[in-house]
């Protein structure tokens, strides 16, 4: 039975049940409590009660730090992971306890970001969300009726982008990140034009990865480890390079290569131009200069060749060009 008793200006409601931790709330409005005992006791009659104490108690900011700490951390992407939940616990959802947290938040959440970024953005935000919502429910006990990012919908990714550069561009891009204040963005920007490297990979790579009488170095990211030819002009590039303490060949932070890349663009006086179009311009060159469909998908590592056409442009005038050749 419950019982209810004023304390202040408050309602306080106890259930001591055999069989069940005492459990004990306080609102404003004494119906409030008394509706509050209705459901856990309900709920204990139908065997259906579950303590969700912790769920209540922690904040999805918590919650995001917990994930970071135990299960980000052990992820080749992690750095990349790291400031996208960074991102998180600076919004308000992540204010609110996880057990208040419904669908209808995520998708208001969801709705807003689709103003500043695009689908696909949106769409890697919300798997992260999704992932700490279902290892908090799998794994750490947190007693939550539902993950609410999986009641609400994703949004379409969009068209995948066609931003190639100029070869006066590419020239620019490179003299612009020479100019920033760290050393490492301009052999990090150089690497990716030559290797279509994903940020991370790069990152990530250490000097024991890199074989340079092979002409070779051996990535690791989100599709598992390759190995990637390395151009003359990216063997040059590296050997050029001091060698860091740690081991690493880039040893940049990411928020620093974001920062710094984001400048360097500007005053390459090139627009629109993210870090990941690299990716995009390398495969699209390396594309014309006749490397098939296995070569390619070796270098750029996609799962699938259809994932490797979101990155590759082929030009209709090219394709008219090597028919008239025939």
């Amino acid at each position: 039975m419950a019982t209810i008793r004023q304390r202040g200006n408050r309602w306080q409601c106890i259930i001591k049940r055999k069989g069940h931790p005492l459990l004990s709330n306080t609102f404003d409005l004494r119906k409030d409590a008394e509706k509050w005992a209705r459901q856990q006791e309900r709920a204990m009659d139908a065997g259906q009660w579950i303590d969700r104490t912790e769920a209540e108690q922690t904040t999805l900011e918590e919650l995001l730090k917990r994930y970071a700490k135990e299960v980000s951390i052990s992820k080749r992407g992690k750095d990349a992971e790291e400031v996208r939940i960074e991102q998180f616990k600076k919004t308000n959802l992540a204010k609110y306890s996880v057990a208040s947290i419904t669908g209808q938040m995520v998708a208001e959440w969801r709705d807003s970001r689709l103003k500043e970024v695009s689908g696909s953005t949106v769409c890697r935000d919300l798997t992260l969300l999704s992932h700490v919502f279902s290892v908090a429910i799998r794994e750490w006990g947190i007693a939550l009726h539902s993950n609410p990012v999986s009641l609400i919908r994703k949004p379409p990714a969009g068209k995948p982008r066609d931003r190639i550069l100029t070869s006066e561009q590419r020239a620019a891009l490179v003299g612009a990140c020479g100019q920033c204040q760290s050393p490492w963005v301009k052999p990090v920007v150089v690497f990716a034009l030559e290797t279509a490297a994903r940020r991370g990979e790069i990152l990530a790579l250490t000097w024991r990865d890199v074989d340079l009488e092979r002409k070779v170095a051996k990535v690791s990211g989100k599709t598992g480890s390759r190995s990637i030819p390395l151009s003359p002009a990216c063997v040059s590039m590296l050997r050029s390079l001091p060698r860091s303490l740690e081991g690493h060949v880039f040893p940049v932070t990411i928020e620093t290569l974001k920062q710094a890349y984001a400048r360097a663009v500007t005053r390459a006086s090139i627009q629109d131009f993210t870090f990941h179009d690299l990716r995009h311009d390398a495969l699209t060159r390396l594309a014309r200069l006749g490397l098939n469909i296995l070569e390619l998908r070796s270098i750029s590592g996609h799962a699938t060749a259809n994932m490797l056409q979101r990155y590759v442009s082929i030009d209709a005038g090219d394709l008219a060009k090597k028919l008239a050749a025939r």
